[in-house]
């Protein structure tokens, strides 16, 4: 017989227990537990058994507990100090150690299957394995405030104490060989201080905080209670003043973050135009290089870093893609087909596809300076940012920077301990860029939906005002039709909910050269204006159209005409890639477009036209590149709520009749046989609690002993038999069994 066979009905009798607590629930306490664990609900479980032995599993327990609170896991923490992984503990038991009441944190573990009730309805044991599934330095109840600067002033003998339980690991037991340390003044100082804490009677450990210090780090309190009141917290009870000014802050954070979030998207177009006239090269490893950044970011205005961001974002969002354009050879990054669909969607629709790409996109493009960099793709950004966006709208009021990071910590404590500050601070900053987050609140595009955006974003209009300094301004979004014909011969100079356009001579020839003629022009105007269109507008539009086309080309393989003999003698002279045929008349062997370039770069203002000498618009077709298909999810399914009512209903008719839980399935024994000894070895450790160790002698022989284990690490086992430590090998126990 294995030692694992051998000890196991002391962890079997245990999961026994919880399946016999899960065959009980009523219906109402299993969709609880179903809602929050809905990774065991798909399929539908067929009966208690298999759905306690997916309940077991190591992945489901890390995915309940990373939705714990500090404090929930504070609770689970005293929970295995005071054995509740060996034996049923109470509320008395535990609550000398928190700060806190325990009862909403225990009933929130209980409806998450981490916690079951074992015997009586106050009393509690731990979910097998759940211990193993939390970091071994968690050390929530103990968090000594100390600074690097404190530790460092700390006196030699104390800072010599410190190294030696960090080199033990962290953890060391005081008699034995370190029985001279144990009696040191110096240790029992810092143990006093809270710099040291004592683990039991016979062990030591330097809390989490305090290891941070002496690494030079800034310690990472994590808050066992709410900074702030969070929302599920505010009832039918709070007075109706308070609901009308939360409703009313809450419309403000709609308007600003409404505001911040077109923004974006008009950003977003210049991007995509950029792009679609120039597209720009990429490195061998797919990534735009720094100087192509450089040259976008100056196309839209923007810094570097909001530049890759808008990259990003546009890639994640299937606008922007890789690919070989028409006409180009190589690698290169362009709009796709959908960006040009999406410039001609409703301003709502162009906001929900970006805030559905950035809830995907994996880019830390904070960590390169080059564009879309495959080598700072991290896929467990948007977990994370779906995290921090769960932290406001947790939150019942406006959360300020600190505020938010307390709060974050509390909310999600693991996910604090395992990443960077950096990290969680950019997906900050992107929240608010954004518009998911205005004025330290949630805005309704996250407490509701994406939906939201048709409701937030105003109706579009048709018509601007055209003031006496040559500018537009659009009170409100434009219609796509009116917004793109204004676009080509006027620049957007201050994009937002109320939009400002430039006419100057360079945006006008612009819109000439798009085949607008003057006329044109002033009839939109005339048609979108509120009021007269000022005369300076239609005087710098006539001087602009009555200078541009004076050079006329067309495709000879092109050729240069004009009835001022004087100006094409002067261009001829300029572009050396002209070559006069007659007074009025030059020719070229070089593409129309390259001339119409280098006619302009000079200073010239030509006109392309046809064969009947009609003005033609001769800029490039957009250059394309399909987009790229659909990354594979590969986070865990969840059941959806009708998934979860379904499964409830079948286990509840499985369960209807039947007081005993059914047969052990082959899933179910598999996973109970794998719970060796060395789990009920390091239960009984964290909770002090004596057991029989059978183990086999320097002479082969079988040879039981009582001992209290104290630690477990390396490969040995140090434990307290009578009053002397002894150090057992694990290859050598055969068998524990709980005294």
């Amino acid at each position: 017989m294995s030692a694992a066979q051998k000890s196991s009905p002391q962890r079997r009798d245990q999961v026994k227990e919880f399946k016999n607590w899960l065959a009980t629930l009523s219906k109402s306490d299993l969709d609880a537990v179903l809602s929050h664990r809905r990774d065991t609900a798909i399929p539908i479980p067929p009966d208690i058994n298999a759905l306690a032995t997916r309940m077991l599993l190591p992945g489901s327990i890390a995915l309940a507990l990373s939705r714990c609170t500090a404090a929930e896991l504070a609770i689970i923490e005293a929970l295995s100090r005071t054995g509740a992984e060996l034996q049923p503990v109470t509320v008395a038991d535990i609550a000398p150690l928190l700060p806190f009441a325990p009862e909403p944190a225990l009933e929130s573990l209980r409806s998450k299957a981490l916690i079951f009730n074992a015997g009586t309805p106050d009393s509690y044991s731990l979910l097998p394995r759940v211990m193993q599934a939390l970091p071994t330095d968690l050390s929530l109840l103990e968090q000594p405030e100390f600074s690097a600067d404190e530790v460092r002033g700390l006196s030699a003998e104390k800072r010599q104490v410190l190294a030696t339980i960090a080199r033990a690991g962290g953890s060391m037991v005081t008699i034995g060989a370190h029985s001279k340390l144990a009696a040191s003044q110096d240790l029992k100082d810092l143990i006093a201080q809270g710099i040291v804490t004592a683990d039991g009677e016979h062990t030591i450990a330097l809390p989490r905080t305090t290891r941070q210090a002496m690494q030079g780090l800034k310690p990472t309190v994590i808050p066992l209670q709410a900074p702030v009141e969070l929302r599920t917290f505010v009832g039918d009870d709070a007075d109706q003043n308070r609901r009308d000014s939360a409703a009313e802050e809450e419309t403000k954070a709609d308007q600003s973050g409404t505001a911040a979030g077109l923004d974006v998207v008009y950003t977003m177009d210049r991007v995509i135009d950029s792009l679609a006239r120039k597209p720009q090269a990429l490195l061998k490893n797919k990534a735009l290089g720094i100087r192509q950044v450089t040259q976008i970011a100056q196309d839209v205005n923007k810094d570097d870093k909001e530049t890759k961001a808008l990259l990003a974002l546009g890639f994640a969002a299937r606008l922007l893609g890789r690919g070989e354009p028409e006409g180009l050879e190589g690698n290169f990054l362009a709009p796709t087909m959908q960006a040009m669909q999406w410039l001609d969607s409703p301003l709502d629709e162009r906001w929900k596809v970006l805030l559905e790409g950035w809830e995907r996109m994996d880019s830390a493009y904070w960590n390169s300076q080059r564009g879309i960099d495959p080598e700072v793709d991290n896929p467990r950004l948007p977990e994370l940012r779906a995290l921090v966006v769960h932290t406001f709208t947790a939150a019942s009021t406006e959360l300020s920077d600190d505020s938010f990071w307390s709060l974050f910590a509390f909310l999600h404590p693991l996910a604090t301990m395992h990443s960077k500050k950096d990290t969680i601070a950019h997906l900050l900053q992107e929240v608010r860029w954004i518009g998911v987050v205005s004025r330290g609140r949630a805005t309704a595009v996250v407490r509701e939906s994406f939906k939201a955006t048709s409701s937030l974003c105003p109706e579009p209009i048709e018509q601007f005002i055209i003031q006496a300094d040559h500018t537009a301004m659009a009170p409100g979004p434009l219609t796509p039709e009116v917004q793109r014909i204004l676009s080509s011969f006027a620049t957007l100079e201050s994009p937002g909910l109320a939009s400002v356009y430039r006419f100057d001579h360079e945006s006008l020839r612009r819109g000439l050269d798009s085949s607008l003629t003057a006329a044109e022009m002033m009839d939109f105007l005339r048609s979108h204006t509120w009021g007269e269109v000022p005369e300076g507008i239609i005087v710098l539009i006539d001087d602009v159209a009555r200078s541009h086309g004076t050079l006329r080309s067309s495709a000879v393989r092109c050729y240069v005409r004009s009835d001022d003999t004087a100006l094409l003698s002067q261009a001829v002279a300029a572009v050396p890639e002209l070559r006069s045929i007659a007074p009025t008349v030059a020719v070229s062997n070089v593409p129309l477009s390259q001339i119409l370039e280098e006619l302009r770069n000079q200073g010239f203002s030509p006109a392309a036209e046809d064969e009947s000498g009609i003005s033609i618009d001769v800029r490039p077709e957009p250059a394309v590149v399909p987009a790229a298909k659909p990354a594979k999810k590969q986070s865990r399914s969840l059941a959806q709520d009708e998934h979860v009512e379904r499964a409830v209903a079948h286990l509840v008719s499985t369960m209807h009749g039947h007081h005993d839980v059914p047969e052990e399935t082959t899933e179910q024994q598999t996973a109970a046989s794998a719970e060796d000894f060395t789990a009920v070895l390091r239960a009984a450790a964290r909770g002090s609690h004596p057991v029989k160790i059978t183990y086999a002698n320097k002479h082969g022989e079988p040879t039981t002993v009582g001992a209290t284990p104290l630690r477990i690490d390396g490969g040995q086992v140090d434990a307290l038999v009578g009053t002397n430590t002894v150090r057992f090998p694990l290859h050598r126990i055969s068998a524990v069994v709980l005294d």
